[in-house]
């Protein structure tokens, strides 16, 4: 047996235990990780969020390297409705007026920037990222759904923005109408699909928020989407048990085995930052071998789990306030619903 098929078999192996857990595991108090998340098996509470930066030694492929997969574990989400909410925010808590201007930080397969575009007549975005691989899918996002004259793609770290760059390259590509209001900043900046929990560190979560408050328009808004807290208290972290699910593209005819944290991965109970083991194998939905042209990733993944007190004080350290909360992209969803999956913490930079 090669390497390669060794490492697929030990992974689905321990694919198919992850539903192998503790009593009552199944029946937590929110009903999925994610919105709107095609589940086919259990699935606990732990929220869905992966980085490139945070690849153990021995991994031969991170989570972020092949957007491919990457694409087929998490594009299960409706990012035109998630647009929309993003819409609706920058209307409801920030400047007023229809969102001219998107930050995207982290921003991946730029999934929300062409969105955003796409649903907003004229608005502007600047899709920022650090991984090779996820920047070259974005800009292939970009041109495939005729974005170029409204969409850039970035190369950045979110712990070091230049701020400025980006302002001046959304004013570059807004309308000759539209320059002045663009000019000012951003009307919305967002760090979504938990990439925030990767700011492990609070100077990095620091340097992060006070790089997005240059980037705003005054009266402009931040929308970060974390990991909803009720795992850190509920003790979930504490006693890992892991998560797993599937999804199937029937157009390429494979499926995506994904395992979602495992037994005993590590919980630092002062940092409240979880060691995750993530794992991607991709079979052929007729065979059920795995698919020509994937390889199986395991990674493990440092996120840190975040209070919305922490948020609040790190927002205000940063020149923002929490004017908002939400338990899911849907303004219908309270962070203390049952039907949270995740936290949504809207920061607003006031008019000065």
């Amino acid at each position: 047996m090669s390497c390669a098929r060794a490492a697929m078999v030990r992974s689905l192996a321990r694919w198919a235990t992850a539903w192998r857990v503790r009593p009552g595991a199944a029946t937590s108090r929110r009903r999925s990780p994610v919105s709107h998340r095609p589940v086919t098996h259990r699935a606990s509470s732990s929220f869905v969020a992966a980085s490139s930066a945070t690849a153990s030694p021995g991994s031969s492929k991170g989570v972020y390297d092949d957007p491919r997969t990457y694409e087929l574990a998490f594009g299960f989400r409706e990012f035109d409705k998630e647009a929309a909410f993003l819409a609706s925010i920058s209307e409801r808590h920030g400047t007023g007026r229809p969102i001219a201007s998107l930050l995207e930080l982290g921003a991946g397969p730029a999934w929300h920037s062409t969105a955003v575009a796409s649903l907003c007549p004229g608005a502007v975005a600047v899709a920022v990222d650090n991984s090779t691989a996820m920047l070259t899918r974005a800009r292939e996002r970009v041109t495939t759904s005729a974005l170029d004259e409204r969409v850039a793609v970035v190369e950045g770290d979110m712990t070091r923005l230049d701020a400025k760059a980006c302002v001046e390259r959304a004013t570059e590509m807004a309308r000759k109408d539209a320059k002045p209001a663009v000019a000012r900043g951003f009307d919305v900046a967002c760090v979504l699909l938990g990439t925030a929990a990767h700011l492990v560190n609070t100077e990095d979560a620091l340097a992060c928020l006070r790089g997005i408050h240059d980037a705003l328009a005054p009266g402009g808004v931040a929308v970060l989407e974390l990991e909803h807290p009720y795992d850190l208290f509920e003790g979930q972290l504490m006693d890992a048990q892991g998560d797993a699910w599937d999804r199937e593209d029937e157009a390429r005819g494979v499926k995506v085995l994904v395992e979602w944290g495992r037994e005993g991965d590590a919980f630092d109970v002062e940092t409240h930052v979880v060691e995750r083991t993530v794992g991607f194998n991709v079979l052929d939905v007729t065979t059920g071998q795995p698919a020509s042209g994937y390889e199986p990733v395991e990674q493990i993944v440092r996120c840190r789990v975040f209070t919305a007190p922490e948020v609040d004080l790190l927002a205000r350290l940063a020149g923002m306030r929490v004017c908002a909360t939400y338990g899911d992209m849907d303004e219908r969803v309270p962070l203390d619903s049952e039907d949270a999956h995740n936290m949504l913490v809207v920061l607003k930079k006031d008019h000065h």
